[in-house]
């Protein structure tokens, strides 16, 4: 079920990094600012809460109120109680809106969900079904949620949101906000030539903060994340394709060298396709190549330098390998630890 690989995905891409999901559930939410996102197939926009935490694939985007959110929907036992918006496109070919929303009831059917009344309405000004539900996950926790599904020149456009508990009810301005944004990329848009910023420049630009210095494609955006617990910096670093990014990590040694480090950490990647050990500015580092869904290629780097582990996470599209790759690993050979 959808639901599921949306929060692995998540979990995997922000590994180690924790946001506060503390929340009065009494008060409607005020909705935050939006910043606008792009789907990196081209297929959709849509405007998201800012700074909130967001995963991607090609056609396909989550964000939570916060990590602690995420992890809980990955798995209940563990987080706290918070929201979910999911947007997404994808091809339909011959099938009927109808065909997906039976096919998605019955996904639901499996995961024993209380499944409410089919909507009439619209998403992108395009008529839509609306399917409510809801999926007890404890006995403390329940998820409420709803899916709307339109199809529009041969292309399925969905949009979901999903709260623990009165979360639920108190985003539900967030919720209509966002959804209100959902543009639909027209066919001949999606097919034209994307802009110029889609591949990673050769000329680089520094980055720098009290534990590092390093050097990256100048069309990307560096973003600071809020910090918590071990993990005492990080830096995320973007262009065009949200699903091709560039993470830097400062973590706690806890006095462990980085065969330590990585003997504890490389059990937590999936489809692992190789490691090596190797060296970084100097001194002993490992690199581990794994894939945490089709079509993502990614690889870590850990490094440990004044009981300081730096952890470097490249992700990028499979089939742009040979634009972002070569662009990526020149960012990796240019760190230089302090």
């Amino acid at each position: 079920m959808q639901l599921k690989v949306a929060k692995g995905f998540l979990a995997l891409l922000v590994l180690g990094i924790a946001f506060s999901a503390c929340q009065k559930n009494e008060e409607p939410v005020p909705v935050p600012p939006l910043k606008d996102y792009r789907d990196g197939s081209n297929l959709f926009t849509i405007h998201l809460p800012d700074g909130w935490p967001i995963s991607t694939q090609p056609g396909k985007v989550w964000v939570y109120n916060s990590n602690d959110a995420a992890n809980k929907f990955f798995d209940p036992s563990t987080g706290k109680p918070g929201v979910k918006i999911y947007a997404y496109a994808e091809e339909a070919g011959a099938k009927k809106l109808d065909d997906y929303v039976q096919s998605f009831k019955d996904e639901l059917r499996q995961e024993q969900a209380q499944i409410d009344p089919d909507m009439q309405t619209t998403l992108a000004g395009n008529p839509a079904i609306k399917i409510p539900y809801s999926l007890k996950v404890d006995s403390k926790n329940t998820i409420y949620s709803y899916r709307v599904m339109t199809v529009v020149d041969s292309m399925l456009y969905g949009y979901e949101v999903a709260g623990f508990n009165d979360f639920y009810k108190v985003y539900k301005n967030v919720f209509d906000s966002v959804e209100s944004t959902y543009h639909i990329v027209p066919k001949a848009v999606q097919q034209a030539q994307l802009p110029e910023n889609l591949i990673p420049s050769t000329t680089l630009t520094t980055y720098q903060n009290e534990y590092y210095a390093i050097q990256y494609p100048d069309n990307f955006t560096a973003q600071t994340k809020k910090v918590s617990g071990d993990i005492l910096a990080s830096e995320y670093m973007q262009g065009y394709r949200a699903d091709c990014t560039i993470q830097i990590d400062v973590l706690d040694a806890k006095n462990l060298n980085v065969d330590k480090v990585f003997e504890q950490n490389k059990g937590k990647y999936p489809n692992v396709s190789g490691t090596e050990k190797i060296k970084i500015d100097g001194l002993d580092a490992y690199r581990i190549d794994y894939s945490p869904v089709r079509d993502i290629l990614s690889r870590a780097y850990f490094v440990v330098k004044n009981n300081k582990v730096i952890r470097v996470t490249l992700n990028w599209y499979k089939p742009m390998q040979n634009d972002y790759l070569p662009a990526f690993e020149k960012t990796v050979a240019s760190l230089r630890l302090k």
